[in-house]
């Protein structure tokens, strides 16, 4: 990395770091997660440097943690743009979230537990005009997959790649194909 680059990246670190709220524990369980999935290194506040500089899905992880925050969401945003085609419309997220290849995904679930995985092409949210899906804990979302309408999604589910999900999965089950059945 040039020298210009890592200036770059120190000076607007130090711009926002002063208004993170280290306290909180939903952030603290991103970080975290973030950091073991991707093998980082250092502390707290390296880590958040590090995703925020280079991992454009914890950009928009990030500015869903503060969206109370009007001024420092706009400040993250023209520092740390986001990734354009990630939508999280999601009220309720467990810390622990980890999206990869956020690409083309829409995530508007009811509520989602924590220590999710969510992959890229991926579409949570309404079939209709009803609710739309709970996640539970622990749950993977492989890529292109689908899960729409008011249902329940078990912990521990893992839903394969490019299902279609419009029926509750218990907890522990993993499901494939359209429309999606329990494969294990």
């Amino acid at each position: 990395m040039s020298s210009l680059k890592k200036q770059w990246n120190h000076l607007r670190f130090l711009i926002i770091a002063p208004c993170v709220n280290y306290q909180d524990e939903k952030l603290r369980m991103d970080i975290e997660r973030w950091k073991n999935v991707l093998n980082l290194s250092g502390n707290e506040k390296q880590v958040l440097k590090q995703l925020l500089s280079h991992h454009k899905e914890f950009r928009n992880l990030f500015v869903h943690r503060n969206t109370g925050r009007r001024h420092f969401c706009r400040m993250i945003k023209l520092l740390y743009p986001p990734l354009d085609s990630l939508y999280i419309m999601t009220n309720n997220i467990g810390g622990g979230l980890y999206i990869q290849h956020g690409f083309s995904t829409y995530i508007a679930a009811e509520s989602i537990g924590e220590n999710c995985w969510i992959n890229q092409q991926v579409t949570i949210g309404y079939k209709d005009d009803t609710t739309a899906p709970v996640i539970g804990d622990n749950v993977t979302v492989t890529c292109g997959a689908k899960v729409l309408g008011p249902i329940t999604i078990g912990d521990n589910a893992v839903i394969g790649a490019n299902a279609v999900v419009i029926k509750d999965v218990e907890p522990g089950a993993v499901m494939g194909g359209v429309p999606a059945r329990r494969l294990k």
